[in-house]
């Protein structure tokens, strides 16, 4: 049997040791998927102006080196690919980096956080976003594992050590 210790009810009292923070919210499969959604309308906006500047310089180059072959051709094809792949990673990796949030998590008032409650920082929020594209790789079975672990953890949180919370409502 293990024993059991009483407090003195005349001992003063710590009141740092009464206020405790309640025990971090796990954000679900669903209001994640709703940020998610919010990220991405954000990140087709960014990757489809930056693509259009590409694929313009691209165009007026080739008409100045005198015709567009298939080479020029090529050559926006790979820049578009090198776009959207370089702008989804550099998305996620500069907000989660910079404050553990996207535009979709403030929206829904979801952090990412590190283990132990710990802040992102830019290593971590780039492992987080290549795990991502892993997830991605895998037909999506990375971001199933939110909805089938009991610490709503994709697979990118699991190899980047992180979990996503729900942040409390400010009165």
């Amino acid at each position: 049997m293990g024993s059991v210790e009483c407090c003195d009810s005349a001992a003063p009292v710590d009141s740092a040791q009464i206020v405790a923070e309640p025990p971090d919210r796990k954000a679900g499969f669903w209001i994640r998927l709703a940020a998610w959604n919010v990220d991405l309308a954000c990140l087709f906006l960014v990757t489809t102006a930056l693509t259009f500047v590409a694929l313009t310089v691209i165009y007026v180059g080739g008409q100045l080196g005198g015709e567009i072959n298939d080479q020029v051709i090529a050559l926006a094809g790979y820049t578009s690919g090198a776009i959207v792949l370089f702008s989804g990673v550099a998305y996620f990796t500069i907000f989660i980096g910079s404050c553990g949030q996207t535009p979709g998590k403030m929206l829904f008032r979801l952090k990412v956080i590190r283990g132990g409650g710990r802040e992102m920082t830019y290593g971590r929020a780039l492992i987080r976003s290549l795990g991502w594209m892993l997830s991605l790789l895998l037909f999506g079975l990375g971001f199933l594992a939110i909805a089938c672990t009991r610490h709503k953890r994709a697979l990118h949180d699991m190899l980047a050590g992180t979990s996503v919370i729900r942040l409390p409502r400010t009165p």
